[in-house]
């Protein structure tokens, strides 16, 4: 009776039942239609774009010490054929990609072959690809600093009544590098200054400095190093003003009147450009130090190409100065001892004594009732090491300048330049 209830598997009755029919009908019949679908597939083409490093480590190349010029990565665009439904997941990451690296031997141009390749159990064909060869040049790398060259698209371009100053390079030379064959091209590196409208104030802009030959063209493959990221131009813009020429004395006594002096001057007046904010009314060319001048005439000359604050606009390179010391100005000598010479602004940690002088004996200018009370006692000599760093102190004797002041005297002063041995030892 229980073995009667039980109900056995039986395909007959599977496949007169209309139900379990209809389920395997649709079963199979979306099977057969995926597999139709898939081998009756329409082919498709598709392009994919591999992004590729240019490296050559490890090469014969690199051996050679050649080194590439040219892009640092190149994109290929790749066709490839295939199943339309599997055209949407087919990427760069089913293919290799690379330079066949081994094909440089030697500098000069190459077109280096690319190839392309499908990875393992890719369901696609490589119809084509661009570009199939890497174009550069290879060669050993060099460098060399040269100065940069501004030039002007506008020949004038400075208000009238101004004139233009020196211009000024936020840099004023850069470094070339690149292969040697085009390094030694470059004759010349030009920045071009493009000024639409005349100026009157200075100015600043930004330039672009360019390596060019011999015959103005643009060399290939050259970087342009610098210490900034922008360089820049600064181009001054002065009023033009006629000015007295003037010098500045300096060491001057308290009490001496320099109009009591004949100064003279080669040239009196000079046309010059000057900052019109600089408040500047007289043409100063130079300073004359009272420790060059004795009784008598005194000549100097200054050289007037760059002066601080103004450009003399006129055809001169040179003024001569004379200074005339009264005839009731006479000369004193005084002999001074080594000992007496202090140093100051000694670095820590070190000693300074001076060992000798250039000269002992010390030539004094005044009037003979002022000098008549001025003896050795009253000359102080000092050596003033302040321009010591102390990292770099070099210990032992060497030599440095003496100043040699007369102490309580506003009418005399001392002539000459004085040195002294000093011996620097640590403490």
């Amino acid at each position: 009776m229980a073995e009667n209830k039980k109900s056995s598997f039986s395909i007959r009755k599977l496949i007169y039942n209309d139900k379990y029919l209809i389920i395997i009908s649709v079963v199979l019949a979306i099977v057969i239609w995926v597999t139709t679908s898939m081998n009756l597939s329409p082919e498709t083409t598709k392009t994919i774009t591999v992004p590729v490093s240019v490296d050559f480590t490890g090469t014969a190349a690199e051996q050679l010490g050649i080194k590439c010029f040219g892009e640092e990565s190149v994109d290929v665009d790749v066709t490839v054929t295939c199943k339309k439904y599997l055209a949407k997941d087919i990427t760069s990451d089913d293919l290799n990609v690379y330079l066949q690296t081994n094909t440089v031997t030697s500098n000069g141009n190459y077109d280096v072959p690319i190839t392309v390749e499908a990875r393992d159990n890719s369901d696609f064909k490589i119809t084509s690809y661009y570009p199939t060869v890497y174009r550069a040049y290879f060669d050993v790398e060099a460098e060399k600093v040269m100065d940069i060259d501004i030039r002007y698209t506008k020949e004038d371009f400075i208000e009238e009544g101004y004139t233009m100053g020196v211009p000024m390079l936020s840099e004023s030379s850069v470094k070339i590098k690149g292969p040697n064959t085009f390094v030694t091209q470059v004759s010349e590196v030009v920045a071009t200054v493009n000024v639409d409208e005349n100026l009157k104030t200075t100015t600043s802009m930004d330039i672009t400095p360019v390596a060019l030959d011999a015959n103005g063209a643009k060399v290939s493959y050259i970087k342009l190093e610098t210490v900034s990221n922008n360089l820049t131009v600064t181009i001054p813009v002065l009023k033009e003003m006629e000015l007295d020429v003037a010098t500045n004395f300096v060491g001057k006594p308290g009490k001496i009147n320099i109009s009591d002096f004949d100064v003279s001057y080669s040239v009196n007046r000079v046309s010059a450009g000057v900052l019109e904010d600089a408040n500047i009314t007289q043409a100063v060319i130079g300073n004359i130090d009272f420790s060059k001048l004795r009784p008598g005439e005194n000549k100097f000359t200054f050289n007037v190409e760059s002066l601080d604050s103004l450009v003399i606009l006129d055809s001169i390179d040179e003024i001569e100065v004379s200074v005339t010391v009264p005839d009731d100005y006479i000369e004193k000598t005084l002999w001074v001892n080594v000992n007496n010479v202090n140093a100051s602004n000694v670095p820590d940690g070190y000693n300074a004594k001076a060992t000798a002088l250039s000269s002992y004996s010390i030539t004094l200018v005044g009037r003979e009732e002022d000098l008549e009370n001025i003896s050795a006692a009253n000359i102080k000599l000092t050596v003033d090491l302040s321009s010591l760093n102390k990292d770099d102190i070099k210990t032992g004797i060497s030599s440095y300048p003496v100043s040699a002041v007369i102490d309580n005297s506003d009418t005399c002063w001392v002539y000459g330049d004085y040195t002294a041995s000093v011996n620097i030892t640590k403490a």
